[in-house]
């Protein structure tokens, strides 16, 4: 497996742990003035995780979903986010 791959996994699974933390955050008996901060520190890096494991991941996950559309729209998605379409040779 391609390291970049592996951490782009890696940083998707950090961006669901932290999601999950943000939805639970509010709910937990923390002090009123650092809720607010913790629940925001969560909020930027799971933005942050979930970013970059979409830059890492992102010509793979794009090929994988068009390739469920019709042929046309296969193409049309690839040519608007000028993505080819990685065949094994």
């Amino acid at each position: 497996m391609n390291s970049k791959k592996l951490i782009g996994y890696i940083l998707m699974t950090l961006a669901g742990i932290t999601f999950i933390l943000y939805l639970s955050f509010p709910f937990f008996n923390l002090p009123t003035e650092n809720k607010l901060l913790i629940i925001a520190g969560t909020y930027i890096v799971n933005k942050v995780f979930f970013y970059s494991a979409l830059y890492l991941l992102g010509k793979q996950i794009i090929v994988k979903v068009a390739s469920y559309l019709p042929t046309w729209a296969e193409r049309l998605v690839f040519r608007l986010l000028k993505v080819q379409k990685v065949t094994a040779n």
